[in-house]
């Protein structure tokens, strides 16, 4: 975790907590390393839910429809929720993850964001939850059909919008306002 402190550099002081998260198929994880005042061990916390449950059961293997986004929240909820109360105030979040960082190069509007470490002394690119909200509010419109075809600067399986839908409601739920960006291959729990 002193990696990933590194690598997040200015963007997290000391006393402040950094949490990894990566959702997966069957799960979704959180790594938390607590500040220099807390608990010295990294832990992880799991949710429930994966990209595969949602998409399969919720989403019916198809881009949702609004009903299917609405359980999809209901659902995702469900399994967030109880990590909320877990995650230490003042803390930085981070992501490697590649599907979650695509979704946060839609919500940007920037395809190369977070592509190459960030120059040193320098904080790594974030993405605001208010961004990935407005790509969610988009997804919205678009199962609504209030959009002529589909969108390019939208997920465009049912596996993107699943990931956007599990990271809009961990940033609202753990209330986080950024989500910081690691470029993939990036050794950060060592």
């Amino acid at each position: 975790m002193q990696q990933l402190r590194a690598l997040l550099g200015p963007a997290v002081q000391a006393h402040e907590a950094v949490a990894l998260f990566d959702v997966g198929d069957s799960a979704c994880y959180l790594l938390v390393s607590e500040g220099n005042q807390g608990h010295p061990t990294p832990v992880v916390h799991y949710m429930h839910l994966g990209l595969h449950m949602l998409t399969q059961r919720t989403f019916k293997r198809d881009m949702p429809t609004p009903a299917q986004l609405e359980a999809g929240i209901m659902v995702v909820e469900d399994a967030v929720m109880p990590l909320a109360r877990l995650v230490p105030p003042h803390t930085v979040l981070a992501t490697r993850d590649p599907l979650l960082l695509q979704i946060a190069r839609l919500a940007a509007g920037d395809p190369e964001l977070g592509m190459l470490p960030p120059a040193p002394n320098c904080a790594p690119p974030a993405v605001t939850r208010e961004a990935i909200e407005a790509l969610f509010e988009r997804l919205v419109a678009q199962s609504n059909r209030h959009y002529g075809g589909l969108d390019p600067d939208l997920p465009g399986d049912p596996h993107g919008a699943a990931a956007l839908l599990i990271l809009r409601e961990a940033l609202h739920h753990w209330q986080f306002t950024h989500l910081r960006l690691l470029p993939r291959g990036m050794d950060t729990v060592g």
